[in-house]
């Protein structure tokens, strides 16, 4: 799965992430709600188990 900057993704609780960039291999996700701060650090691995157990699902990709 190709996964790029501006890719976004919806976890179970709601919350929508978008992909900011890289740090060395991981993804970093940061929050689209402007009062949520808290960037989410995952490997590519992670980032492909939690779509596969539905932790988060694709919302949409680069705009």
């Amino acid at each position: 799965m190709m996964i790029q900057k501006k890719d976004r993704f919806e976890s179970r609780s709601g919350k929508v992430y978008e992909i900011a960039g890289k740090w060395d291999r991981d993804f970093i996700l940061a929050p689209i709600e402007e009062s949520d701060d808290e960037c989410l650090i995952y490997t590519p691995g992670e980032i492909e188990e939690f779509l596969e157990t539905g932790y988060f699902k694709r919302v949409g990709g680069r705009k």
